[in-house]
């Protein structure tokens, strides 16, 4: 097959779990897949072409085209002449007939009538949660139309059975049009920790945005250290993209919650903001505990990589988080503050079960890999062309 790879989900410097998913999966299906040809397209006006250990052979062809991504968006959700393969590809690739367009997060896209479709959803946190996004989100997705995209795809890839039986109640695609593909947990082997941590900590690590419900951590911590002034402090890592989703309620708030960032400081809770892969690798082996608070997820794979540095994980007690970390986890209700600060107690307070729930997760963290994930993703690439 002559496959295209979008990357343009790799653009910008925001780390992201598509970015991870990509670059991740992109290695293991270069490493494994000995026959396809491979056309990489980026498009940017401003941003070189993304660092990916492409191998070298003729198999594999970088196609970086400068596009303003706002007219080649319009053009693509309003028309499909050119075709976005045909657009792409020079006129001596033009000769050779491209099989397979693989999209790995939705974005605009119109092909040939003979090129076939696959689509990676990871979730459908939009539909689910609009009010969790800002209104220019909002109307992104409205001319995006993912649904659309779905339905058109010749193939889709859920991340999880979770996603698959979303895309089944909510956008009533056929079960046997959609193939799972589980993540994986890979940490870098460089770990550098940020300065001025606290000796004993909790760690909880994702983009700041509603849905991942921090507010709950932070009242339930806050209501912990009450009782356990010199207790372990709280780190929050993450960065917040006020493009993209709503406030997050986290650095200002109503009367009772956190107001600003320096009076989170003296009741224990430090702001990392962004961190680097090296970063978070090297916290998710200091911390003492991991915690996960999400209302939605379509895998969740912070608290498997945390699982996976062996690192005690508490996570919201959602469907996703269930079948991804297993036994491997103690589930809590998202929003019930009083069982968090519960958990946080016990786990906190009992070396033991700190060490049982650590093998836990190495083993169940061992359950993924990516290489298994790049396997089904060539069998569904097949799976779209026959």
């Amino acid at each position: 097959m002559k496959i295209i790879v979008d990357l343009r989900a790799l653009a910008g410097d925001q780390i992201s779990g598509v970015k991870i998913y990509l670059t991740n999966l992109l290695s293991e299906i270069f490493r494994l897949d000995k026959k396809n040809r491979y056309f990489l397209w980026f498009n940017s006006a401003t941003e070189n072409f993304p660092k990916l250990a492409v191998p070298h052979s003729p198999r594999f062809k970088k196609i970086h085209t400068r596009f303003s991504n706002r007219i080649l968006n319009l053009k693509l959700g309003f028309s499909s002449s050119p075709p976005l393969d045909e657009l792409i590809l020079s006129t001596e690739d033009r000769r050779e007939k491209i099989d397979l367009f693989w999209l790995p997060d939705p974005r605009p896209v119109a092909l040939s009538s003979d090129c076939r479709l696959v689509a990676t959803i990871h979730d459908l946190s939009p539909v689910r949660f609009p009010r969790f996004f800002s209104s220019k989100t909002r109307l992104w997705h409205r001319f995006l139309n993912p649904h659309r995209i779905a339905k058109s795809a010749d193939r889709i890839i859920a991340v999880s059975d979770f996603t698959k039986s979303e895309l089944e109640k909510y956008w009533a695609i056929p079960k046997a049009k959609i193939s799972v593909t589980p993540l994986a947990a890979k940490l870098s082997t460089k770990r550098v920790l940020p300065k001025n941590l606290p000796k004993r900590f909790i760690l909880a690590l994702s983009t700041l945005e509603p849905r991942k419900n921090l507010k709950t951590l932070v009242h339930a911590f806050q209501e912990y250290r009450q009782e356990n002034p010199d207790s372990a402090e709280l780190v929050l890592a993450g960065d917040f993209d006020r493009k993209i989703f709503a406030d997050p309620g986290i650095m200002k708030h109503e009367a009772g919650n956190m107001k600003h960032e320096t009076s989170s400081m003296q009741q224990g809770v430090h702001f990392l903001g962004k961190v680097s892969e090296t970063e978070k690798a090297a916290l998710f082996s200091a911390a003492e505990v991991f915690c996960f608070p999400s209302i939605y997820e379509g895998f969740g794979l912070p608290p498997l990589e945390a699982a996976a540095a062996g690192t005690p994980v508490l996570a919201a007690d959602i469907p996703p988080l269930r079948e991804v970390l297993g036994n491997a986890a103690k589930f809590i209700p998202p929003n019930n503050v009083d069982a968090w600060r519960i958990a946080l107690v016990k786990i906190l307070s009992d070396k033991k079960l700190q060490k049982k729930m650590s093998a836990a997760g190495k083993r169940r963290a061992s359950e993924f890999s990516w290489e298994k994930t790049a396997q089904k993703t060539l069998a569904a690439f097949e799976d779209a062309v026959k």
